[in-house]
């Protein structure tokens, strides 16, 4: 039991702060990444400052070290599936991506690690999730919107098509609360944005992206 549901989720915490944006952009331009653009060390702002390329790198990498502890704890269990070893694994890896001791806990947004983590846990629900995040960025070629709609996707599709959500199936259904809840928070800066019209738009550089104080 400690095991399952300390160190698991202790060591997924660490996995997740492994600041993948952070290092890839100051071995590559010897510069700190939370100094310029959106100061944001995720994969949207790795794309700004370093191009597209590197952006894709940093988003499989982060979806990685969401997949892998939630993977790794199944399997050590036995194939349990939705156990709540395997959820807090998930909550751990998602909150150290968020809250980072190795950059004083001011992290990215946790969608590429949320979708690394419910790609084990629920991946029909994800890939429709995915499918909305697509057809927004497409249409209105903000990538915040699209985190935030899919998000939300994320957690109507488990309700719809999850096996008994408010049952036996209530912890994922939570857990998936948690994480839309928590993406959209962290999304603060970008809704006001949104708001004032200010937004970046992919292929565009706006105000609120240049400067070097900029928040995530």
């Amino acid at each position: 039991m400690l095991l399952q549901n300390i160190i698991g989720p202790l060591i997924s915490y660490f996995i997740g702060s492994i600041p993948f944006g952070f290092l890839i952009v100051k071995i590559v331009k010897g510069i700190d990444i939370r100094k310029t653009g959106s100061g944001n060390p995720g994969a949207t702002n790795v794309a700004r400052v370093l191009g597209k390329p590197y952006g894709i790198v940093v988003f499989v990498l982060d979806m990685l070290k969401g997949f892998l502890p939630v993977f790794l704890c199944d399997w050590l269990l036995g194939g349990q599936g939705h156990s709540l070893a395997v959820i807090f694994c998930g909550v751990g890896v998602i909150c150290g991506h968020t809250f980072p001791v190795f950059l004083g806990f001011k992290g990215g947004k946790a969608a590429a690690t949320g979708c690394g983590v419910f790609l084990w846990l629920t991946p029909l629900p994800l890939l429709i999730s995915v499918f909305i995040w697509l057809m927004t960025v497409y249409i209105s070629r903000y990538v915040s919107l699209g985190s935030m709609l899919s998000s939300i996707t994320l957690v109507t599709s488990l309700i719809l098509l999850g096996k008994d959500p408010f049952g036996q199936g209530l912890p994922l259904t939570l857990f998936s609360i948690f994480i839309s809840a928590l993406l959209i928070i962290r999304h603060t800066s970008n809704i006001k944005r949104l708001l004032n019209g200010t937004e970046t738009k992919i292929g565009s550089k706006g105000k609120a992206e240049v400067s070097a104080g900029g928040k995530p």
